[in-house]
């Protein structure tokens, strides 16, 4: 669809966005829970758009993926692994341990 089909005016956010969806099985990792990318977010993106990102903009993108998935993928900081995207298996049902992570 064109950006004036859906009322979304598209940003570089959100085309960096895309690309992460477009790639989310490629990247993520299955887990028991869902899918997780966790790891080497930054350059995984970097590759996809031929860009030099600075953290703050794969922040945004995972954030805007966030919600253009409706919260199908959230993006969270857990304790020990930092900053990752999820896709829990069961909507609702986070793919970490509540008390290991906060949103």
């Amino acid at each position: 669809m064109d950006a004036e089909d859906t009322g979304i005016e598209v940003t570089a956010s959100i085309e960096r966005a895309i690309a992460i969806y477009e790639h989310w099985k490629e990247w993520s990792s299955k887990t028991p829970k869902g899918r997780v990318l966790k790891d080497g977010q930054k350059s995984l993106l970097r590759t996809a758009t031929g860009e030099q990102l600075g953290w703050r903009q794969v922040y945004r993108a995972a954030e805007a993926l966030e919600e253009l998935s409706k919260g199908r993928i959230q993006f969270i900081h857990h304790n020990r692994h930092g900053k990752m995207l999820i896709e829990p298996t069961t909507p609702g049902r986070d793919c970490h341990a509540s008390s290991a992570a906060t949103t």
